[in-house]
């Protein structure tokens, strides 16, 4: 019966979309990786907004030079002047850099965001897993009852047991299929949170057979790659802040005057004497500072968090093979004792506990594969499997 059963839902998940299909349509699915995707383009631009020369200055004005002001006596005078602003080429440079590393920054703000979604993906898909693997194990229980109740029928039919126990071993089963359809509905519920957090409108059947180990692949973490260029950045931030001349004005001009014909060129610089930038370096500095402190917190809990999970993989996998060695012995116990309840050597009760220690062991197995898979998850996370 219970290969019959396993069969029946091999043959219904035929068509079901499976792990892979369905992460990469859930991240070609999500708008904000798009959004985000763009922010590089805007940076970059906001770097040439603010790198780009100012519109040339023209001016142009016509003088008097007569004594007296009769206008047919008048001699008139004329200027012609053009100005352009232009950034020190040292600025330019750094200002440059600084666009470099925020644009840096963002690529790497997209990686830690696609990181950060794969990893809430696969605790959705875990999540639905562990449903579906309850609604099985609810299965199993709903034939080992059926079995007491065909045996139990038997001996009433047999007179030698009281209607009672048969009616207690219907109960048990009919609490059973009820537990079922609560299990079923659970697992709807999971599937349609993973859809939904995929952006998968259609309702579509999932496989659950993805199995989460630990990835041999290992990068850095994404978001201490976030919190390094942040660090870079303020770096190139702070070289900016330094620069307490930023531009200078070249500058030209003639003059035709009534006797002469004057021509200039000439530089105009703003001369540091009351804006200094002092608090724009200070505020880098202090930005530099904090990102440095954030960086070590980060390194120190990451690392202490990599630790944890990885000691409680080791304990739960030892649980994992005592569980399995106990279930099948309980497994033989519990043929023994079904034997022994067709032949009215062991009584219902007796048969009942048994068989709930089975369930628990086994639903406490499924308990710890799962909590295995999910340190898996966050280990592969931590450890930089999700960065591509």
């Amino acid at each position: 019966m219970k290969s019959v059963i396993l069969g029946l839902f091999v043959v219904v998940n035929l068509h079901a979309v499976g792990y892979e299909e369905l992460l990469q349509r859930a991240i070609q699915n999500n708008t904000t990786l798009k959004i985000n995707k763009t922010k590089e383009q805007s940076i970059a631009l906001q770097g040439q907004i603010e790198m780009r020369l100012a519109n040339p200055n023209f001016e142009f004005e016509v003088a008097d030079f007569s004594a007296k002001r009769v206008l047919r006596e008048n001699q008139f005078g004329t200027r012609v002047g053009v100005s352009q602003s232009l950034l020190l080429p040292s600025l330019k440079r750094d200002k440059k850099a600084l666009t470099q590393s925020r644009v840096a920054l963002s690529t790497q703000e997209v990686a830690l965001e696609k990181s950060e979604f794969i990893y809430g993906f696969n605790l959705y898909y875990l999540a639905y897993k562990e449903a579906v693997k309850k609604e099985i194990l609810a299965q199993e229980a709903l034939v080992i009852s059926q079995k007491t109740v065909a045996i139990s029928k038997a001996r009433f039919k047999a007179g030698s047991v009281a209607k009672s126990e048969f009616l207690q071993a219907k109960i048990e089963e009919q609490g059973i299929r009820t537990l079922l359809k609560k299990l079923q509905l659970t697992g709807i519920q999971s599937r349609d949170s993973l859809l939904r957090f995929s952006n998968v409108s259609e309702a579509i059947e999932v496989e659950t057979a993805q199995y989460f180990v630990l990835s041999q692949v290992q990068n850095e973490h994404p978001l201490l790659k976030v919190t390094k260029q942040k660090e870079k950045v303020a770096k190139e931030a702070l070289k900016v802040a330094s620069h307490k001349i930023e531009s200078f004005e070249l500058f030209s001009e003639i003059e035709a005057e009534p006797e002469q014909d004057i021509f200039r060129i000439g530089v105009s610089i703003a001369l540091p004497i009351f804006n200094q930038k002092s608090e724009e370096k200070q505020l880098a500095k202090i930005e530099l500072n904090n990102q440095k402190l954030a960086l070590a917190f980060e390194k120190k809990s990451l690392r202490v968090e990599l630790f944890q999970r990885l000691e409680a993989i080791r304990t739960q996998q030892q649980l994992e093979s005592q569980y399995e060695v106990l279930i099948v012995e309980q497994k033989q116990l519990l043929a023994l004792y079904q034997e022994g309840y067709r032949v009215a050597k062991v009584n219902l009760l007796k048969l009942n506990i048994l068989k709930e220690q089975l369930l628990q062991s086994k639903e406490k197995l499924l308990e710890t594969k799962i909590s295995i898979e999910e340190n898996s998850i966050k280990i592969n996370y931590l450890q930089g499997a999700y960065n591509e």
